[in-house]
């Protein structure tokens, strides 16, 4: 299968909506199993790993490091879920609002910038760093110094695909 890669650019945002902490619990009355921690353990290893590997290839750019801020983790973790779930590679998927409305939604407010790096297939942190770094597109957005905080998602698709989002941000 060929692996598709997409990409959305900068964008301006003008204004944010104030709502609520983003929570990542499941639905009222779930209950947690071993299993399902195990998961969401390997999920936000796989996160801390490509932003980690994200920032070493910024840092030899000469760009400063990303922080991580809640509010893109929580942006990107929803998008990469909801692409698992629909099994479709989209920077906005049918009903879903764009990014700059997600990012805005889950608490990241006011932002001048906005970027978005995506992919499917990619087993580890490193297969999809090396993915988006050798697409000319991918690697600007990546590498763009202006960009200062970012946010990661990682899901896996009930047909064992994996998917990756990158939200990036600057206030």
């Amino acid at each position: 299968m060929r692996t598709l890669l997409t990409i959305i650019g900068t964008a301006a945002v003008l204004s944010g909506l104030l709502v609520g902490p983003a929570t990542t619990a499941g639905p009222a009355g779930a209950t947690t199993t071993a299993s399902t921690v195990s998961l969401a353990t390997s999920a936000s290893l796989m996160e801390r790993d490509v932003v980690t590997l994200i920032n070493r290839a910024r840092i030899r750019k000469g760009c400063p490091a990303l922080r991580v801020i809640a509010a893109l983790q929580t942006a990107s973790g929803r998008h990469d879920n909801l692409m698992a779930r629909a099994r479709k590679l989209s920077h906005q998927l049918p009903g879903e609002p764009t990014l700059r409305r997600r990012t805005e939604a889950a608490g990241y407010l006011r932002a001048k910038m906005l970027g978005e790096v995506l992919s499917v297939g990619p087993s580890t942190p490193s297969g999809a760093v090396k993915r988006w770094l050798g697409s000319t597109v991918h690697r600007a957005i990546l590498l763009d110094c202006r960009f200062r905080a970012i946010g990661a998602g990682f899901a896996t698709s009930s047909d064992g695909n994996r998917w990756w989002t990158i939200d990036l941000g600057r206030r």
